[in-house]
């Protein structure tokens, strides 16, 4: 089982994948996507989605939640049971979470031991890095119109890289 969001994004289960790409590019890959049809999906979001009005989704096998407190996400994802997991990031969850953050990136990293667990952003912010630290993988979309032009890199001089990411993760420029 993989889940292809577009020619360049392909992913497997048993792995961690933090996606930072334009909506109409992620959403493109869900909508058209016959593996949501056929495997046990969840998508969680936060207090403000920027996906949730643009996914169309009529499959028994879709689900749908929203976390609205960092408590609430990991209750999600301690009952999880599903094939693949996409996780929207919302920043307004982590404002005033506190330490109770910390708990958070190691549960979406126990949770994609048994499934495909994507975390997706639009964009990149302080939050999103700070849990992306555990992801087996970062994606990251800077310029969609050459989607041709963009190559994975994976530098391992140092254990970090400027932005405070792992550099055992993947990166696509």
């Amino acid at each position: 089982m993989d889940l292809r969001i577009n020619d360049r994004i392909i992913l497997s289960p048993g792995r961690f994948y933090a996606i930072v790409a334009p909506v109409e590019l992620f959403l493109a890959g869900l909508n058209d996507n016959p593996a949501i049809e056929r495997y046990t999906t969840i998508f969680i979001s936060g207090n403000f989605s920027r996906l949730l009005n643009g996914i169309n989704r009529t499959s028994e096998n879709f689900e749908v939640q929203r976390a609205f407190t960092v408590h609430q996400l990991l209750t999600i994802l301690q009952e999880e049971y599903h094939s693949i997991v996409i996780v929207e990031h919302d920043p307004t969850l982590y404002e005033d979470a506190g330490d109770v953050k910390r708990v958070v990136p190691p549960s979406m990293k126990d949770v994609s031991r048994d499934s495909i667990f994507v975390l997706y952003s639009p964009k990149m912010d302080r939050h999103f890095a700070y849990l992306a630290q555990t992801a087996d993988y970062l994606i990251y979309y800077e310029d969609t119109s050459d989607p041709i032009g963009t190559r994975i890199r994976n530098s391992s001089k140092s254990k970090t890289r400027h932005n405070g990411l792992p550099n055992t993760q993947k990166t696509l420029f």
